[in-house]
């Protein structure tokens, strides 16, 4: 049997699995987000193992939408990471079995801590366990079988746990209006964030490479290769007014075609004109204007249609 079938059925099971979640799906779904809104304190997710790997990236992704969110391993709650939660929280314990030691007991020692009552959330696979009974809120995220080729490794069920919490990033999206931008404020050092909050000024080269539309194209090829921007703009002599550009792509398209390599100059590979963006626009905007022209730099201009800069594709992504 090749590997990739292998491969492919693991597939097949993960996702038969995962539809069979989903149709048990109803309404308590709902009676989760509304807890989450009416939560005062953080939303702190409690498992161990892989459980607890899963919870962890769970909780992540509701940090990244501004819920208020952290993980705790049952494991070691019993030496100190128990101080970390407070009554206001909501808890949210993770086991597929339901009867997971360290869990369970995590769990009945904050209701001694917190007699008056915690609101608790539990994600298993087993709805009459010790867990999903002493939990205020319970879901069944029980697969029929594992997907590895043993039946026994955490596979479907894992995924089960992390699809669900998926979901309810996206429910709790719905809930709280969280829109993209607010998503790059949370994201200030990714691709998002670099996209939607940092302007042109921010990335772009201030260090603008020129020749005459005389130069020799010997020079022009040195000029874009010192630079590293992939281009040089072209001035006009008398005026010093910048009335073309010139790209290495350019020399590679028109190099055959010029009768005379040896003798010929800027003005034979120059694209008359350029594009241009004010440099007070945003990544994005400067984005979309390069996939729109299919190219891959732009020039940058001030409110004077002043040339400041030069800013790549790959200064905004």
């Amino acid at each position: 049997m090749a590997y990739y079938e292998i491969a492919r059925d693991v597939f097949e099971k993960e996702s038969a699995e995962l539809a069979n979640v989903a149709k048990r799906l109803d309404d308590k779904f709902d009676k989760l987000v509304d807890l989450i809104n009416d939560t005062n304190g953080r939303v702190v997710f409690i498992g161990i193992g892989k459980s607890q790997i899963i919870a962890e990236k769970i909780s992540a992704s509701l940090s990244s939408v501004s819920i208020h969110s952290f993980t705790v391993d049952a494991g070691t709650a019993y030496h100190g990471d128990l101080g970390r939660i407070s009554e206001d929280d909501l808890l949210i314990f993770v086991s597929n079995s339901g009867e997971t030691q360290e869990v369970v007991q995590t769990l009945f020692a904050l209701q001694t801590i917190y007699p008056k009552g915690l609101k608790t959330v539990s994600l298993t696979g087993n709805l009459d366990s010790t867990l999903a009974t002493n939990t205020g809120l319970a879901f069944d995220l029980g697969v029929s079988k594992e997907a590895d080729t043993t039946g026994l490794a955490p596979t479907s069920s894992t995924t089960a746990t992390l699809v669900f919490g998926d979901a309810l990033l996206a429910a709790m999206e719905k809930s709280i209006s969280f829109n993209r931008n607010q998503f790059a404020l949370y994201h200030p050092g990714g691709t998002i964030g670099k996209l939607l909050l940092q302007r042109v000024k921010h990335v772009m080269h201030e260090k603008v490479p020129y020749v005459n539309e005389d130069t020799p194209i010997n020079e022009v090829i040195y000029q874009i290769s010192d630079y590293g921007i992939g281009m040089t703009l072209v001035k006009d002599k008398d005026s010093g007014k910048a009335i073309g550009i010139v790209t290495d792509g350019d020399i590679r398209k028109k190099f055959l075609s010029v009768q005379s390599v040896k003798k010929s100059v800027a003005s034979d590979y120059m694209t008359k004109g350029f594009v241009s963006i004010n440099q007070e626009k945003c990544n994005r905007t400067a984005w979309q204007l390069m996939a729109n022209h299919g190219i891959s730099n732009l020039v940058v201009i001030d409110n004077d249609e002043k040339v400041v800069g030069v800013v790549t594709i790959h200064d905004v992504l």
